[in-house]
């Protein structure tokens, strides 16, 4: 019988053959380094792995991202361990500097954001058998806290979906679009379903889209087109800021209406017509107004059946806070000097004439400042005024200062660099200082008629005779108290004369060619008349001074400009009305606007 127990030094020494063996075709260890399939492992590494067929790949550690985070890190010990994250899709290893996991992957790797729902909308029309276009998508605001890939998306049942990818390149609150793509199949309201990079959002309430009906036939009146609320740079548009635009249905049916993006703000509407006829479509506004400057935003309709689908309407942003300087005598008297609480002074502090409210004429801040200049100011006070980092934008004159030549020529500089400057002067020689610096020219000046005198305006066609706060061309302007002063010598081709020397209150007017006693600088911000109390009304406004020669401002109760009526200093039949207090107000409107883009602050 065949012994078959092995003794031990024979099993000892089969071990060994086998270690050897199995050593010489797996692995090598040369110097300290291993190899794996390979007899000269690389020097410079603890372990050389060779795929001996060339065919297979070496497998880490492949964890989800939930057990990564469940690894007890030691921190020191651990620096440097490395596994595959399946849910990122990416190696990850531990880094001991940054105290976290770390990402290597071809790319970033996922991002990691929450989806602010309350601020996620979907943006554009969605009408029944309308191919959805670059305006329909998915405003979602999210909040970023690791940079990486993000895939989001928004589905519906009815023929439409939402699809975004891209790459968080910063971490903080951000808005993006999620283009749509496809073509809505029923009229209904469609819940969204969201995802963000493969995991379900919930939203409460559900983001949702009406889907319309196809577009009815509709005209727009866009010149009956108005824009409501008050609109301010750097403030985000309300739900008071809408443009009201009148349509004529003439076919039932589905109405898209938007205009275009214009310095950051923009207005759309969408809704089903179910009545023909006249009516109102009041487009949302939204956005944040970037400069002041005047919108005109660009109006466009779905309408079918041939009619006109676009059209315009200009928004107005408030204009910022000027400072203003106040020159001449009773400010709380006869208006002169506007600082005060005189009916021409109220005109320009009144909010409902130029204010930030929703009816105001003239969408304004308010004064930043309103210095009292007195009807004496020196030519340091004028300097200080007038130059420097923040100089006054608007300087007013009125009765009776008088300025010398070096006052004038403060002034000159001071227009030369965007000052804007409105004249109500009757001072001879002081005119005659002003516009020989102004022209550099020989202007003189002389003085004519008397208290009541009224000048005939022309129908010329600007900002001044036909403004916010009224159309006086053709209409006519009363001289207060004295005599006018006239300029002769002024070069045509640089002004817009508004008055000669022509006083229309008598039976027989008569006048001199050549003598301007109103008028508007061309390039300058200039204007003057040639009547230091054109803005007087002694009286209040509560009870006005009725004088058919003095005091030719009007003023209602709630300080609106008036024509006063029966004014002239000839008989009751070559009376009429005087608009000053028009002019003025039409005047102070251009000036601020002058102020904001061409004045010396903003030039």
């Amino acid at each position: 019988m065949m012994d078959t127990k092995l003794k031990m030094p024979l099993v000892k020494n089969l071990l060994l053959i086998l270690l050897f063996t199995f050593g010489k075709f797996y692995s090598q260890t040369n110097n300290g380094a291993v190899g794996i399939n390979t007899s000269s492992p690389n020097l410079n590494s603890v372990l050389d792995v060779v795929s001996g067929n060339n065919n297979k790949g070496i497998l880490i550690p492949r964890l989800t991202e939930s057990q990564r985070n469940a690894i007890v890190i030691n921190k020191p010990k651990d620096d440097g361990l490395t596994i595959y994250n399946t849910t990122e899709d990416c190696f990850n290893y531990w880094s001991f500097a940054d105290d976290e996991w770390k990402s290597v992957c071809g790319q970033l790797g996922k991002g990691l954001f929450t989806i602010d729902c309350s601020a996620t909308q979907a943006m554009g029309s969605y009408v029944k058998g309308k191919e959805l276009t670059s305006s329909n998508y998915l405003s979602v605001k999210v909040n970023v806290t690791k940079v990486g890939n993000y895939i989001i998306s928004g589905t519906t049942s009815n023929g439409y979906n939402f699809y975004g990818t891209g790459v968080f390149l910063n971490t903080g609150i951000q808005t993006i679009q999620v283009p749509g793509q496809g073509i809505p199949q029923n009229i209904q309201t469609d819940n969204i379903t969201l995802e963000a990079n493969g995991a379900e959002v919930t939203c409460t309430p559900t983001i949702s889209v009406d889907v319309l009906s196809p577009a009815g036939t509709y005209t727009m009146s866009c010149g009956s087109a108005t824009a409501n609320g008050v609109y301010k740079v750097g403030t985000a548009l309300t739900a008071s800021n809408t443009i009201t635009l009148p349509v004529n249905v003439t076919a039932l049916g589905s109405y898209t209406i938007n205009t275009n993006t214009v310095d950051g703000i923009s207005f759309s509407a969408s809704g089903t017509f179910t009545a023909t006829g006249n009516q109102n479509v009041t487009l949302q506004g939204a956005g944040t107004p970037s400069s002041t400057a005047v919108k005109t935003m660009t109006i466009t309709s779905d309408s079918k059946g041939g009619v006109s689908t676009t059209c315009t309407v200009n928004v107005i942003v408030v204009v910022p806070k000027k400072k203003l300087l106040a020159i001449g005598a009773g400010p709380n008297g006869c208006g002169y000097n506007v600082s005060g609480t005189s009916p021409s002074g109220m005109v320009i502090k009144t909010a409902a004439n130029f204010g930030t409210l929703a009816n105001s004429i003239v969408k304004y801040e308010g004064w930043d400042q309103i210095i009292d200049g007195t009807d004496s100011p020196s030519a340091t006070q004028l300097t200080t005024w007038t130059t420097g980092t923040n100089p006054v934008d608007i300087i007013v004159i009125g009765y009776a200062w008088g300025m010398n030549a070096a006052e004038a020529q403060i002034l000159k500089n001071y227009l030369a660099k965007g000052g804007v400057i409105i004249a109500y002067s009757e001072s001879n020689s002081g005119v005659q200082n002003l516009f020989r610096n102004v022209f550099d020219g020989s202007v003189n000046t002389g003085s004519v008629n008397s208290a009541g005198a009224i000048y005939k305006l022309p129908l010329t066609n600007d900002e001044i005779l036909n403004g916010p706060f009224g159309d006086i061309r053709g209409l006519q302007w009363g001289e207060d108290a004295s005599s006018t002063t006239y300029a002769t010598g002024l070069p045509s081709s640089e002004i817009t004369v508004y008055s000669g020397d022509t006083n229309i209150s008598t039976a027989s007017p008569s006048g001199t060619v050549g003598r301007v006693t109103a008028f508007k600088h061309n390039t300058l911000n200039f204007i003057w008349v040639g009547d230091g109390g054109f803005n007087s009304q002694c009286g209040t406004v509560t009870s006005p001074n009725t004088s058919d020669t003095i005091c030719p401002f009007y003023a209602d109760t709630n300080y609106k400009p008036i024509p006063k009526p029966n004014y002239g200093n000839g008989a009751a039949a070559y009376e009429m009305n005087v608009y000053n207090s028009i002019f003025y107000a039409n005047a102070f409107a251009w000036a601020i606007k002058q102020a904001e883009f061409k004045g010396i602050n903003t030039k």
